[in-house]
């Protein structure tokens, strides 16, 4: 059979020579294509891996900080509770009432049961099968009746609600350290409002989250309800989970007892002894960069042949762009310079394979793109004021308008102070910015310290301005700003461009019956104006709003 290389003569020069720049041509670009896509998988890789970390961090911090908030509120509870009153129905009912509108943070309410486990003496809300409910053998209501304090159970799944969850519980006792009463309150694990982390669709999609016991070696909540409640694997089936059981924190990969590769990471819950992990398969981190590999060869090929037959006509006239190509891409690949475009040199074959190029370095580009962009999402989440250590601003704005809503229905009164550091600019300009930072963090540290109830907020609410926010009137309020005045007051913190020789604050208060036509930026406006009247009558001291009509 006669093939058209045999029909060629040998001696050719330009016929050897687009012969083999054709296949150099083709192997070269493939080589350069599969090595650059290797390069970028483990980039990708690298930074998927340290995205996981940062987020499971986060939601390990998240449920430490929800379970000790609802720890510290229901000891507040157990304290509101007399002991003389225990066996009354009215009384603690009410009581309950009371404190369940505050807070959503038991939204299944209360029970107090009695000494003997046998049942409940009363609960609030009413849910059927928990005041008949006998706890006698249960892990938890040993533990509280043995304790001082307040215990987290070990998870467990209900018998009077088909759902998984914890119990925070406390003893009631007298004043001769008899047991009156078990009070306690039911965590769910898997309902949005303490772990919506696993509810969210969109990340589900691509990664999986899990909670796990290392104590008690099961799944306590995950993205996928079939795995709740199930023992974690044999040891030895999964080595990266073996190590995080063991207690390592961190990032990498691993396969799963099921043979699935994943990237996975880890953070540790360090109260109760609970652990985060994500995992995301390696096949959908891979899919869009492998599918782009793909097309990019097969480009390549395409390309590559049809570049062969046009040089056999006119290699010279093709010969300089594509040398001018090779270059850049050999740059790209050196690192000389970043991932851009290949410039267009002619609108023919090696002016498409220039396009495909491009056009994988521009999916690599948005790629990185949406992770910086994830990162920049994570890092907003952040709660806390990175200098002062209170909420900041963000989480001030969501928590005022979250009560601004329950007060509405509640119609109860919400009061808001507003403080500013006297003569700061002064102190900055007089003792550096080092010392006013140190000032700073004084100043919200001796405000947490003075405001310790369960239902206070602070938050620092820009520069040297801070946000109270008190679940009560304006009465219980000015009480507060002076004690918190009184106390920033005798940290006698030097400063000599006051008047007073010493670091002082001034505060506005405002209390507001939220309504449904006026919006919560009208209470800090009112905070905002008393606070000026207090600068203007002297500052170091407290004023309450005052309306103008």
């Amino acid at each position: 059979m006669i093939t058209i290389l045999d029909k060629v003569k040998p001696s050719r020069i330009s016929t050897k020579l687009s012969f083999y720049v054709s296949v150099f041509t083709i192997v070269a670009f493939t080589l350069l294509q599969i090595y650059n896509f290797l390069i970028l998988k483990s980039e990708i890789k690298i930074q998927i891996n340290k995205e996981q970390y940062t987020q499971a961090k986060y939601i390990a911090k998240d449920i430490q900080k929800k379970i000790a908030m609802r720890t510290k509120f229901l000891v507040a509870l157990a304290d509101k509770i007399p002991p003389q009153k225990i066996q009354s129905e009215v009384v603690i009912t009410e009581i309950f009432k009371n404190n369940i509108v505050f807070t959503d943070f038991f939204p299944q309410g209360f029970a107090v049961m009695r000494p003997n486990g046998q049942g409940a003496i009363i609960e609030y809300p009413v849910i059927p099968g928990r005041k008949s409910l006998v706890v006698t053998n249960y892990e938890w209501f040993i533990n509280a009746n043995n304790s001082q304090g307040v215990i987290v159970s070990s998870p467990f799944h209900s018998e009077v609600i088909d759902e998984v969850l914890v119990v925070i519980a406390k003893a009631l006792r007298d004043d001769n350290g008899k047991v009156l009463g078990i009070l306690e309150a039911p965590i769910f694990l898997n309902r949005p409002g303490f772990m919506e982390y696993i509810f969210d669709k969109n990340f589900s999609e691509q990664s999986e989250i899990l909670v796990i016991s290392r104590t008690n070696k099961i799944i306590l909540a995950s993205s996928d309800p079939n795995l709740v409640l199930k023992a974690t694997p044999m040891k030895g089936m999964d080595t990266f989970l073996d190590k995080a059981m063991e207690g390592f924190v961190g990032y990498g990969h691993t396969v799963t007892s099921v043979g699935d590769e994943m990237l996975v990471a880890t953070a540790d819950i360090n109260s109760p002894d609970w652990f985060v992990m994500i995992r995301t398969p390696v096949a959908k981190v891979y899919q869009v960069i492998n599918e782009s590999l793909r097309a990019a060869i097969i480009n390549g090929i395409i390309v590559s042949v049809s570049v062969f037959l046009a040089i056999m006509f006119f290699l010279f006239f093709f010969f300089n762009p594509l040398k001018k190509a090779a270059e850049s891409v050999r740059e790209m690949v050196s690192q000389k310079k970043s991932l851009t475009h290949i410039k267009g040199y002619k609108k023919d074959e090696i002016g498409d394979l220039i396009i495909g190029f491009n056009a994988a370095i521009d999916m690599v580009n948005e790629r990185n793109d949406k992770l910086e962009k994830s990162n920049e999402v994570l890092e907003s989440l952040s709660q806390v004021d990175g200098l002062t250590d209170v909420f900041n601003r963000r989480w001030l704005d969501k928590t005022l308008n979250h009560l601004w809503l329950v007060k509405t229905r509640s119609q109860q009164p919400l009061t808001l102070l507003l403080i500013d550091i006297d003569e700061f600019k002064k102190f900055n300009d007089t003792y550096g910015h080092i010392a006013g930072d140190d000032c700073l963090k004084k100043v919200a540290q001796t405000i947490q310290e003075t405001i310790y109830r369960p239902t206070d907020f602070l938050a620092r609410y820009g520069g040297e301005e801070f946000v109270i926010l008190l679940e009560s009137d304006i009465k219980e309020g000015a009480l507060v700003a002076e004690k918190v005045r009184l106390a920033v007051s005798n940290l006698n913190i030097s400063h000599s461009e006051s008047s007073y020789k010493h670091v002082t604050i001034s505060l506005g208060i405002a209390s507001m019956i939220p309504q449904l036509n006026i919006k919560s930026v009208e209470l800090i406006k009112q905070a905002d104006l008393a606070l000026y009247q207090s600068k203007e009558k002297g500052r170091n001291r407290c004023e309450r709003y005052k309306s103008r009509s």
